[in-house]
């Protein structure tokens, strides 16, 4: 009898140890299943091969395809160099051309847009909860359209237009780096490009201040390479995909707030690898660095994340950064701060997003914080 109870309780044992081994194939079946169907629906989201996706987990994904278009940029240049040898006498064209690409920009009223349309335009931001309707008219439905950016993409088409407008070479936008801060009128904007999220697109909307936005909802700099941001006739590409080469001299990254709660090592590096890829892309651009709004005290209470004390921290950490990579600072907060240090309750529905009325304020500051290199 005790002989077939300690039987019985063997049986027992195995049969709970096959148990446990089957869960846990099935978990470990599962987890396999979930990171393939994961990795899929990244390739067919992002529209990346799996090489490129790999790129992309490894950081060199930007490097790679930059190092793609320069080449591309220069078989393109030579080319058009040769063409140009073989018809020494076309200078009148060619100064045709540059006339009608600078009528064609004349003609487009207003400024160039490329913001992509959030579920509110000029919406909060996506992180921890930060986007939510607004009712205030700076929140409006924003249409999904993109302004036209003319794009010259070579060397010979720049020396062109360089030629038409009398400059000789390049001006190195770092020359006597850090120049002082002048002060400009609206026309320095028209060919200054303005990267960022939510709070850049309701200025874009609301400043009436020219230039080319690109600028989402939920716009995180992590995802600059992947987020699809701009309209363009195939659809909503990201911005290192739209970026025309060497056509903006200014280029405003206004970006940190949706970023917060990460790690503070990882947003440097990222940072920097946006900043050298917009020169690489822009290499006479002059970068300028926004500094992050503050916000209401109600918001900095009821939310440890996105509070002002963090909001003072993270514009240290971007001052350093621009210091590093040789761009300006932009101190825009500077101008919203009451005198308990927080946003205005008036200026913001949402302790956040400013109100249209209250653009103004921000597009003066830039107006008088321009750097021009003679």
């Amino acid at each position: 009898m005790n002989d077939l109870t300690e039987a019985e309780r063997k049986l027992h044992e195995r049969r709970k140890a096959i148990r446990i081994a089957s869960v846990v194939l099935v978990v470990l079946c599962t987890l396999f299943l979930a990171v393939a169907a994961g990795t899929m629906i990244a390739l067919w989201d992002s529209g990346k091969t799996a090489k490129e996706l790999i790129e992309v987990m490894n950081g060199t994904y930007v490097y790679a395809k930059t190092q793609e278009e320069l080449a591309r940029l220069k078989d393109e240049a030579e080319a058009a160099a040769g063409d140009e040898a073989a018809r020494p006498s076309d200078k009148d064209a060619s100064l045709s051309v540059v006339n009608e690409v600078t009528a064609d920009k004349e003609e487009t009223p207003g400024r160039d847009t490329a913001t992509a349309a959030g579920d509110n335009a000029g919406g909060a931001e996506d992180n921890g909860g930060t986007d939510q309707a607004q009712d205030d008219p700076a929140f409006a439905e924003q249409d999904d359209t993109e302004g036209t950016v003319e794009n010259v993409d070579t060397d010979a088409t720049n020396a062109t237009l360089m030629e038409a407008e009398g400059v000789n070479e390049y001006v190195d936008p770092d020359v006597n780096y850090p120049l002082p801060f002048t002060t400009v009128d609206e026309s320095y904007f028209n060919d200054a490009l303005f990267i960022g999220d939510s709070r850049l697109q309701g200025f874009g909307m609301y400043s009436g201040l020219p230039g080319t936005f690109y600028a989402a909802t939920g716009f995180q700099l992590y995802k600059y390479d992947t987020m699809k941001v701009v309209n363009t006739d195939a659809g909503k590409v990201p911005i290192v995909n739209a970026m025309p080469y060497d056509t903006f001299s200014k280029v405003y990254i206004k970006v940190g707030l949706n970023e917060m709660g990460g790690n503070e090592n990882v947003f440097r590096n990222k940072y920097a690898e946006l900043i050298q890829m917009i020169r690489d892309a822009e290499p006479r651009a002059i970068i300028y660095v926004h500094g992050i709004l503050p916000v209401t005290a109600a918001k900095s209470q009821s939310d440890k994340t996105h509070s002002n004390a963090n909001v003072t921290a993270r514009n240290e950490t971007l001052k350093q950064i621009a210091l590093q990579e040789r761009a300006y600072y932009l101190d825009v907060g500077s101008v919203f701060m009451g005198a308990d240090g927080f946003l205005p309750p008036e200026m913001a529905a949402d302790g956040i997003h400013l109100k249209a009325q209250y653009m103004d304020k921000w597009k003066q500051y830039l107006l008088e914080h321009a750097i021009v290199v003679q």
